[in-house]
């Protein structure tokens, strides 16, 4: 693994960090300000882990994050600090941050997350569990009859239920598995940047352009593109995709030269494009491009033979990060977990077990060590769907000040998605 780049301002604690670091054989090196840190990321390697401060004195430690990913670089992403605020917790890892540690407890929790994070770099196979609910066992026979072929295809479901993975599973069973898989987050794409992470861009195309840059079509040429919250594009990028995948040509921004590039395209949405068609938001002829074959994936709480196995998975993976040897979960715990709505789904149910495992002192996971986002419900019918919903979004809205663009990203979904269930349920919020 590359270096642990730590970004804290203050010197004695960013000492303390790469002394820890470097005692559990981790290279650490230290920055105090988010310029700084600039300056390191220009430099930084696949295989290099941010560890970021909170509250900088020139910027915020989540700005960064959503900097780095908007450059198209997805190293693994730790916030630390000392204002342990829930909601901008759930922030950081809605934008893709591996965790959340209070300062306090660093020397506890670093170590074992920085382990797993290594295993896991250098064997990009990580464990996935099959699934074996009847919905997945359709989904995997999906999977291999379009696997081979060169179809787009169109991924659908709820945020949490595993769109990437099954991307991943695709691009893993074709034809094309010994070339690159890119995976791009649109959400966190902005209108100025989406054309030129994707197409790339010449020097001086545009303000900030200092240097020529290739786009993620070109890397992943002769392999997968995997473009998921893809409703968020702006239609002139939309334009653009389309003529790519038409032609196999595209031109980076500032050219005047195309360039050819073979990329099978795997699509994923939590958004109802049809809607944003009627709504002039997204083309309707990129969505039938886009659209050759289709994998719908259920909610969790629709396969609740799948909780228990993907439980017991998690458990086994958080006994490995943890170093702990945990070994099931007691009654009522699997109770609470087959109860339970999962408006997160499987991202949830993971994050969930993980957090139970560490809790757990014995050798089983008791009931009051999980951590759920609502209040379970004692039977499936006590909580109605919709108001678990309503709840959820109301609780994002809160957090995020009446901003729908932030609370749209807390709960995972698309922007014009949490309008339409906003006017559903009636809510009433200040902006």
């Amino acid at each position: 693994m590359g270096r642990i780049i730590v970004i804290e301002d203050n010197p004695i604690f960013a000492d303390y960090a790469c002394r820890l670091l470097a005692s559990k054989g981790f290279q650490g090196i230290s920055t105090f300000n988010c310029n700084g840190a600039r300056k390191l990321f220009a430099k930084m390697q696949e295989d290099d882990i941010v560890l970021a401060d909170m509250r900088l004195p020139d910027g915020d430690g989540i700005a960064l994050l959503e900097e780095l990913r908007k450059q198209g670089r997805h190293n693994p992403y730790i916030v630390i600090t000392d204002y342990d605020e829930v909601p901008t917790a759930v922030r950081s890892m809605k934008l893709g941050a591996e965790d959340y540690i209070p300062k306090d407890l660093l020397e506890m929790n670093l170590p074992p997350l920085l382990r797993s994070l290594q295993k896991r770099m250098k064997r990009q196979d990580a464990p996935i569990l099959e699934r074996t609910s009847e919905a997945f066992k359709t989904i995997y026979d999906k999977i291999r009859l379009v696997a081979p072929t060169n179809m787009s295809v169109l991924i659908l479901g709820e945020s949490g239920t595993g769109k990437e993975h099954i991307a991943e599973k695709i691009h893993a069973r074709s034809k094309r598995s010994g070339k690159p898989f890119k995976p791009v987050d649109c959400g966190l794409l902005s209108k100025e940047l989406a054309a030129s992470e994707l197409f790339g861009h010449e020097k001086g195309a545009f303000t900030g352009a200092d240097n020529k840059r290739q786009g993620v079509w070109e890397d992943a040429n002769g392999g997968t593109l995997f473009l998921d919250e893809i409703g968020n594009l702006s239609l002139e990028v939309q334009q653009m995709l389309l003529r790519a995948l038409e032609s196999k040509r595209f031109r980076p921004l500032g050219s005047t030269k195309d360039k050819a590039a073979d990329v099978r395209i795997i699509a994923a949405t939590n958004e109802d494009l049809q809607t944003a068609i009627a709504e002039k938001r997204f083309r309707a002829d990129l969505y039938q491009r886009l659209k050759e074959y289709t994998i719908q994936i259920p909610p969790l709480r629709e396969c609740r033979e799948d909780i228990l196995p993907l439980a017991d998975f998690f458990r086994q993976l958080a006994n490995e990060e943890f170093e702990k040897h945990v070994k099931g979960f007691d009654t009522e715990a699997k109770k609470r977990l087959l109860a339970y709505t999962w408006g997160g789904n499987v991202r949830e149910l993971k994050r969930v077990v993980r957090m139970a495992v560490l809790h757990t002192d014995g050798d089983t996971v008791m009931v009051d060590t999980l951590e759920f986002d609502e209040i379970p419900s004692v039977a499936d019918d006590t909580l109605s769907l919709s108001n678990m919903e309503k709840t959820r979004i109301l609780r994002a809205l809160e957090q995020a000040k009446g901003n729908c663009t932030l609370a749209a990203k807390l709960l995972g979904i698309g922007r014009t998605t949490l309008y339409n269930k906003i006017r559903l349920y009636g809510i009433k919020y200040k902006e």
